[in-house]
């Protein structure tokens, strides 16, 4: 009987398709376990299994676990609670201009809580045309940057209380020291990435990099996405899969904290620069001084005005070379 309704194909009554649902059941990644058929076969009665005893994924666990996957380094995001701010006042470069050096040969650092008593530090170039200068607090030199502008040229760092800065024989400052210095380069990571990277003698390996547009959304406080770049500052330590870090320094250019006058597009411009230079709950002491952050981030600053000259340089030998036969 079962061979002659199967070879009868003109009937209009529809035909229940011979497919086990327990595959379509097991494909499911949230069901575990085999389940029992939908349809029995050995009766006409339809049999409903007990679905209450399927367990079901937490889809708010699941989205949680997404978000957190995607940044960079959740442990040092979460555990970032500044102690310290300074504000960067310094214009930067403007997108449309001139591939020429800043203009701005002085740079003030300012402490929001105590503005009256003029910058905590002011960061010094000698001339127009030269990268190097010198960080001072005070009347007292405390750092001073070796730069040069071009491929291959790594900036050299060296801290240190000095005696008043003298002139060489080209114009450009140099540094008397009174104490041991701590020295070291800042080199860019890969040619991928605009991270920057440097081991000091004194507090070890760091790391400088531009945060991704969800970490910007997590450190912004006020829910107002107004963040639009986020430098961080990292403590690298250990290597491969025991490698752990902690954020130390973070600098915020916002429509609120960036420098007064510029835009979003400027190259360099200032901003907020927040620190948390204790242990961070991972282990005890200082992790840096705010001296390194301050130096370590200016470097940055210049170099996203360096990297905005190259490019408009390109931009200008192309246009030139543009017509010929």
């Amino acid at each position: 009987m079962a061979t002659a309704s199967a070879s009868t194909s003109g009937s209009c009554a529809p035909q229940t398709p011979n497919i086990p649902l327990r595959r379509l059941v097991s494909r499911n990644s949230i069901f575990k376990r085999s389940t029992p058929s939908i349809v029995s076969t050995s009766s006409t009665t339809t049999t409903l299994p007990d679905y209450s005893s399927f367990p079901l994924p937490s889809y708010d666990s699941l989205s949680i676990n997404t978000e957190a996957s995607l940044l960079p380094s959740p442990a040092s995001i979460q555990n970032f609670a500044a102690t310290s701010a300074l504000q960067i006042q310094t214009q930067g470069k403007a997108a449309i201009s001139f591939p020429l050096p800043s203009k701005e040969l002085e740079i003030p650092i300012i402490d929001p809580e105590d503005e009256g008593t003029g910058p905590k530090y002011l960061s010094v170039r000698a001339k127009r045309r030269s990268g190097s200068g010198v960080l001072m607090q005070g009347d007292t030199q405390v750092a001073c940057t070796t730069c040069a502008f071009g491929l291959g040229r790594n900036p050299v760092i060296r801290i240190g209380k000095t005696s008043p800065s003298i002139e060489d024989q080209d114009g450009d400052l140099m540094e008397v020291f009174d104490e041991e210095v701590d020295e070291f380069e800042m080199q860019g990571k890969s040619l991928l990435t605009r991270t920057i990277t440097f081991n000091s003698p004194k507090w070890g390996t760091f790391e400088w990099r531009y945060a991704g547009r969800r970490e910007r959304a997590l450190a912004d406080p006020s829910g107002k996405k107004s963040i639009h770049n986020l430098l961080v500052l990292e403590k690298v330590m250990g290597k491969g899969e025991s490698e752990q870090r902690i954020k130390v320094a973070q600098l915020i250019r916002s429509e609120e904290t960036r420098t007064p006058g510029t835009r979003k597009s400027c190259a360099g411009n200032g901003g907020r620069l927040e620190m948390c230079l204790s242990g961070g709950g991972m282990e005890e002491g200082i992790l840096v001084d705010d001296v390194t952050v301050v130096v370590t981030v200016l470097v940055m600053l210049k170099k996203e005005i360096d990297r905005l000259r190259a490019i408009q340089i390109a931009a200008m030998s192309a246009g030139g070379g543009g017509g010929g036969c």
